[in-house]
């Protein structure tokens, strides 16, 4: 079943993958604030709106047990345990502006300003600034094949450095300080976003209603991605306004003040091509697809995020090529061939990694005395603790364990764990499969 939802994976990376082409022309006349605007406001209407019209169709027409709508919004309000145990609302608005919203701004901005070439290695240090995050709060180690997919990362890179600057000499568009900032901007951001974009958690109350009814996670997940949209879009509106009345004058600040200008044609701008090929075929059906392979992943082989993150190098990818042979974008074919040839090195280096961190298990522990609560903070530092719960009962924690090979299980758990003090007892329970209850 996973397996075949993999081709979702790829057709939703396929259309982002357009989204420069499309924009390329039409930044020469409209906004990029309402480009963003105008996408991400309809999209977030829409998906909230069949997240609705689900959860009637279940209450009304189907004999599965009744989902409250005002489950959906006190859940808003739940703390989220798995991000800082904010609100969920602002992990919302975090989502929707700093990770949606503003790498857009940004991303749009190194597309006007240099080339589709140039943006593209935005995405692709991403994927090293997640590396060195994930290795830094111990979710992954450095193994073999992650030190290579990232070499191969670092050479595509400055292959597409050497490509932009030599095509913006030749086209009279030099790569800028304010281009390179608007593109190391835009990596950050989206970085955030691929690190948060899965910190999601079912409260208790939630998990009690996917027990009587695994509908509900359909609507919750639109939900979650609808408000997401909301929140970031309105949160711009006042974030462009204090770009617009700054007294710097620079790009961003050039197209605040014309999205303000641009609003009395706000259905005019709407109506364009552009607009609506942005708005289903860049945002609606890949987030839809998106969302079908998320709720209805099953296999723990690899997980929906390690996959997710294995293909996302298909977008940039795509843009290279398409850039290339629709609207000849400056690329020796041969240098072409051979950052194709690296890419998807890359990608069979990174399934390789993912694959080789498949040791999964608990570790039920016994305590002797001491409070638990710095015991717990001990133990969440090492590599491959992915959570500590305290229980009641035979033991006094569980700890949650994902770690490359049965090696450094063993190294976690004699070396790191068993030399603690007020540990008393450690039991080992591998998983070999088991069934997430996605959000």
């Amino acid at each position: 079943m996973s397996n075949k939802l993999l081709i979702n994976i790829v057709i939703a990376n396929l259309l982002w993958s357009f989204i420069p082409i499309v924009v390329s022309e039409l930044f020469l006349e409209v906004s990029i604030i309402m480009v963003i605007f105008l996408r991400f406001l309809i999209s977030g209407a829409f998906l909230f709106l069949l997240a609705l019209i689900l959860i009637i169709y279940n209450n009304k027409l189907t004999q599965n047990k009744e989902i409250p709508i005002k489950s959906f919004f006190k859940n808003l309000f739940h703390p989220n345990r798995r991000f800082y145990h904010i609100k969920n609302i602002y992990y919302y608005w975090l989502l929707g502006f700093f990770g949606i919203i503003l790498h857009l701004i940004f991303f749009f901005l190194a597309l006007k300003t240099t080339s589709i070439i140039f943006a593209m290695t935005g995405f692709l240090l991403s994927v090293i600034i997640i590396a060195l995050y994930n290795k830094g709060v111990n979710f992954e180690k450095f193994d073999i094949f992650k030190v290579l997919y990232i070499i191969m990362l670092a050479f595509s890179i400055i292959i597409l450095i050497f490509i932009s600057i030599k095509g913006g000499d030749l086209k009279g568009k030099p790569i800028t300080f304010n281009g390179a900032l608007y593109l190391l901007i835009f990596s950050i951001t989206i970085s955030f976003l691929y690190v948060s974009i899965n910190r999601d958690a079912l409260s208790k109350e939630e998990v009690k209603l996917v027990s009587k009814n695994k509908f509900y996670k359909i609507p919750r997940f639109l939900i979650k991605i609808g408000v997401s949209f909301f929140l970031g879009t309105l949160s711009m509106i006042p974030f462009v306004f204090v770009v617009a009345i700054l007294p710097f004058p620079n790009e961003l600040k050039f197209e605040s003040v014309q999205f303000f200008n641009q609003f009395l044609n706000f259905f005019v701008i709407l109506g364009r091509w552009e607009i609506l090929y942005l708005i289903i075929f860049s945002t609606l059906i890949p987030y839809i697809l998106i969302f079908i392979t998320n709720v209805n992943w099953k296999s723990e082989n690899l997980t929906y995020s390690q996959w997710s993150s294995i293909l996302n190098l298909i977008d940039p990818l795509g843009s290279i090529i398409f850039s290339v042979l629709l609207i000849s974008e400056y690329f020796p074919y041969d240098l072409l061939i051979i950052t194709i040839f690296l890419l998807i090195i890359t990608i069979v280096f990174r399934y390789a990694h993912e694959t080789k961190n498949l040791v999964k298990a608990y570790l039920l522990i016994t305590l002797r005395m001491g409070k638990i609560k710095p015991i717990i903070l001990r133990i969440l530092k090492y590599y491959g603790v992915k959570s500590v719960n305290a229980i009641i009962g035979t033991y006094d924690l569980l700890v949650d364990v994902k770690i490359s090979s049965i090696k450094d299980l063993y190294s976690l758990v004699n070396k790191r764990l068993k030399p603690i003090n007020e540990i008393k007892k450690i039991e080992i329970i591998f998983i070999n499969k088991i069934e997430k209850l996605s959000t």
